[in-house]
C-alpha cells in the first residue's frame, strides 16, 4: 500500500505540473508559487520551513555558535536556495506569535550546516514566545537576504514568510537534491561518501536529528532510508543508500551515497526512529528529488 501511495503521488505531481504548464503562464506560476520543473529551473525563492526546535533550552555549548545563546529558543529556518552569507543578519528576520507579539533574533547563524552546498539553513536564536501560552506562528523575512547564485542574478527573499512548525511536532525531511561530484568529494566536517559512489543525494531535515540515545545514525538507519530510482524500461527500484555520509557534524543534512547511476526520483524515511533536540520523534517523510 505504501508503494502504491508513493506511485500515485508521483503521478499526480507530474499530472498537475503538466496541466499547470498548459493553462497558466510562467509569470502566473511564479505569483502562485507553483512548484514545477520550470519554476525550479528558473530559481524561484521560497522559505521551505521554520521549525520551533527548542523553547528556552539551547544548551551551554550553543554559546560557540552565538555568545549568549545558552537558555534561549532555537528555530532553524530552511531556504530553497543556498545563501550569500554576507547578507544574513538578525535584522532580516521577524517572528510573530499567536498573540501578535513580534520578536527579532538576538543572533542568527548558518552553523552547523555550513559545508559547501549546505548553507540554506539559518538557525534563529532568541526569545520567540512560549510553546504553551503564546507559541510562534510565523517567520517573515523583512530585510534584503540574498541567495549566493553565481550563474544568474541573486534571489532576494525579502517579503517571504512561512508558518512555524510547532515545538511538539517531530522533524521531517523537507528537501532532497542531487549533489555534483565536485561538491560531495571535497573535504567536510562530516563523514565522506566513498570515491566509488556514482550518485549522491543530499537530504535536509527541518531540524537536526539523532538517535533517541543521543548517538549518531548507523547501519540500521541507513537501511531505513529508501531511494526510489527510475530503472531500465521505466521500472521503478526502491533501494537504501549504499553508504550514509555527512554524519558527526550535528547539522540537519545527510548524504545518501549510491553505487547506481539510475536517476533518483524520491527519498523516504519512516516515522519513529530519530529525535530532534527536543526529543520529539521524527515524522514519516517522503520528498521528491530536485
Amino acid at each position: 500500500m505504501t508503494n502504491y501511495i508513493k506511485e500515485l503521488t508521483l503521478v499526480l505531481f507530474a499530472s498537475i505540473a503538466s496541466l499547470t504548464i498548459l493553462t497558466v503562464s510562467a509569470d502566473e506560476q511564479d505569483k502562485l508559487g507553483i512548484l514545477t520543473p520550470e519554476t525550479v529551473e528558473s530559481s524561484v525563492a521560497r522559505l521551505l520551513s521554520a521549525f520551533f526546535g527548542l523553547d528556552n533550552k539551547l544548551p551551554f555549548g550553543s554559546n560557540r555558535l552565538c555568545l549568549g545563546a545558552s537558555g534561549q529558543d532555537g528555530m532553524p529556518v530552511v531556504f530553497s536556495h543556498t545563501l550569500n552569507t554576507e547578507t544574513v543578519n538578525e535584522s532580516d528576520f521577524e517572528v510573530e506569535t499567536r498573540s501578535g507579539e513580534v520578536y527579532s533574533p538576538i543572533c542568527v547563524t548558518l552553523r552547523p550546516a555550513d559545508d559547501e552546498g549546505e548553507n540554506r539553513t539559518v538557525l534563529l536564536i532568541g526569545e520567540f514566545g512560549n510553546a504553551e501560552t503564546d507559541p510562534p506562528e510565523r517567520v517573515s523575512i523583512v530585510g534584503d537576504l540574498h541567495s549566493d547564485s553565481e550563474d544568474s542574478k541573486p534571489l532576494n527573499f525579502k517579503g517571504l514568510y512561512t508558518d512555524v512548525i510547532p515545538l511538539d511536532s517531530g522533524p521531517a525531511l523537507i528537501l532532497a537534491e542531487r549533489v555534483p561530484r565536485e561538491v560531495w568529494s571535497k573535504e567536510r566536517r562530516g563523514t565522506m561518501c566513498p570515491d566509488s559512489s556514482r550518485q549522491v543525494i543530499r537530504v535536509t531535515w527541518t531540524g537536526g536529528v539523532r538517535l533517541p540515545n543521543g548517538n549518531e545514525l548507523g547501519e540500521i538507519e541507513r537501511s531505513l532510508y529508501r531511494i526510489e530510482l527510475e530503472g531500465e524500461n521505466d521500472r521503478r527500484l526502491s533501494l537504501p543508500p549504499d553508504y550514509l555520509a555527512d554524519l558527526e557534524d550535528r547539522d540537519n543534512n545527510h548524504l545518501l551515497c549510491l553505487d547506481s547511476e539510475f536517476p533518483a526520483i524520491s527519498v523516504s524515511f519512516p516515522a519513529g526512529h530519530l529525535v530532534d533536540p527536543n526529543r520529539d520523534l521524527n515524522l514519516d517523510s517522503f520528498v521528491l528529488v530536485l
